[in-house]
């Protein structure tokens, strides 16, 4: 028998042994109880069109004729899987191409391109984009269900300013062959000195876009989207992009179907993994659309687009960029451009650099499957959402896609736990007053919660990429009244049986 002293030892370290244990459960397994409230007369602060998930591929990837085949049939699926959606073939080098139907062009780019001579900024490279080419990326488009998004360039010019005779054979060439295009002219103006030491002022472009406007009514081309003008993401140290869009909106507002900018939050070439998932980065984002929407609001009645955006710029940052590290920006994004209505992204890129969507072996990377779980299971109206919960978790929720369910009350949330903490939520509200909720679970993690792996699991199972339709196979919940998420993840949930009305 033991002794008392003996005893009273081991039942102190059995105590011990039992809170710890508990403490451990209650730290992974219950975490930090939050509050979701969705009413079921919640009023729909935007409708996207089904486009609003769009891809960009960069003009550097079409400089040589050989470094992207568009018509690689894994890379076709691939980008079908995201149908309906826009692609936008942009970025710094559109301001350098020239259009040949020509194979064998007969005279050098340089001939049309003007750019400074200055030692302190070396000219870039010009280069031909040549028929074939054109066509096999407009093939491309149709054969996906992707509509092409083009860059003019604007450095062609003359004494009378833009020199709008290379633009005018794209027009032609491509209106016989029947292409369904809409068109930019110009990437980033604003950083125009910055880049090419050569400065066109907002109002110079917004004259040069008028007179793109009437090329495009007067070249079978009337009824195209015209996208401006592009500047970068403002910055209260860089008050010239805002100024530059203003003014730009003050003197071409009549001639653009569309407000665009370009946004990131880093810097490649010095963001962290710890800046990638801190939510001060993430709230960047809101700050710049309300400062960019404040600053045009004498122009809401035109759409607003981000037409170009990833995580960093510069290419995107190695290893993180390209990995589940950029996932949780990414839908964050989706989710607060969603709820500002902004009716169109642009994910940088699709192909190509550190930031893209799939690898240079036509592999899914993991923003490629999250975007077509999202395209997948959220829809186009916009739901008000309050979740009260810390700043590490983030959530937003849409009536449910109707191509994935019948349920007309049906909505889906989706959000990110930037912890490594379980989340666990309660639905609350009148929109969750039923007792028959039924809720399809689709949980994105990382193996060992290793945050730069690009092998992501779906409710604990590695994704692999076997059909060009991935099969994604949800955890039912049934007649329950929360939700969770383990640590380090992304969650969708398509609830049924809800009182939302205006999901009908």
């Amino acid at each position: 028998m033991l002794s008392n002293r003996r005893l009273v030892l081991t039942c102190a370290i059995f105590l011990c042994c039992n809170t710890a244990l508990l403490v451990f459960f209650v730290k992974f397994n219950i975490g930090e109880r939050c509050y979701i409230t969705i009413n079921k007369d919640e009023s729909i602060p935007a409708v996207l069109p089904e486009n609003f998930l769009s891809i960009g591929i960069d003009t550097s990837q079409v400089q040589h004729h050989n470094t992207l085949d568009f018509s690689n049939k894994r890379f076709g699926e691939l980008a079908a899987a995201l149908a309906p959606a826009r692609v936008r073939l942009g970025g710094t080098l559109s301001d350098l191409l020239i259009f040949s139907a020509d194979e064998n062009p007969p005279l050098p780019c340089q001939h049309y391109v003007h750019t400074s001579n200055d030692s302190a900024h070396p000219p870039l490279e010009c280069f031909y984009l040549t028929g074939s080419k054109w066509t096999q990326i407009n093939e491309f488009c149709k054969a996906t269900n992707l509509k092409l998004l083009f860059t003019f360039n604007v450095l062609m010019r003359n004494e009378h300013g833009w020199n709008s005779h290379n633009a005018l054979e794209i027009l032609k060439y491509s209106h016989e062959k029947k292409y369904d295009i809409d068109w930019q002219l110009g990437n980033e103006p604003n950083s125009f000195h910055h880049v090419f030491n050569v400065t066109i002022t907002p109002q110079v472009l917004a004259h040069d876009f008028k007179k793109l406007r009437k090329l495009l009514n007067t070249n079978g081309y009337k009824k195209s989207l015209l996208v401006g003008p592009d500047t970068t993401r403002p910055q209260e140290h860089q008050p010239n992009c805002l100024k530059y869009m203003v003014e730009f909106l003050g003197n071409g507002s009549h001639s653009i179907s569309v407000r665009s900018w370009h946004q990131y939050y880093l810097n490649s070439r010095t963001a962290t993994l710890e800046e990638f998932w801190n939510p001060k980065t993430f709230d960047l984002l809101k700050e710049q659309i309300e400062t960019m929407q404040s600053h045009t609001k004498d122009y809401n009645n035109i759409p607003m687009w981000l037409t170009e955006t990833s995580t960093s710029y510069g290419g995107g940052a190695p290893g993180l960029s390209n990995t589940y590290a950029g996932s949780p920006l990414w839908v964050d994004k989706l989710g607060l451009a969603a709820r500002y209505n902004i009716t169109s992204v642009f994910r940088q890129s699709f192909y190509g650099g550190n930031y893209s969507m799939i690898d240079h072996d036509f592999e899914p990377l993991p923003d490629w499957w999250i975007s077509v779980l999202y395209k997948k299971l959220v829809g186009s109206k916009v739901l008000n959402l309050t979740c009260k919960c810390s700043q590490y978790q983030r959530m937003y929720a849409h009536c449910a896609n109707t191509k994935y369910t019948s349920d007309p009350t049906a909505i889906t949330i989706y959000a990110v736990n930037l912890q490594l903490e379980k989340a666990k939520f309660l639905l609350n509200g009148t929109a969750f007053k039923s007792n028959n909720l039924d809720i399809d679970e689709y949980i994105i993690s990382a193996p060992s919660n290793n945050r730069k792996t690009k092998t992501i699991l779906l409710n604990g199972w590695p994704l692999q990429y076997e059909s060009s339709v991935p099969n994604f196979k949800p955890n039912h919940i049934k007649y329950g009244n929360h939700i969770s998420m383990p640590p380090y993840s992304i969650g969708f949930w398509v609830i049924k049986n809800t009182s939302v009305e205006n999901c009908k």
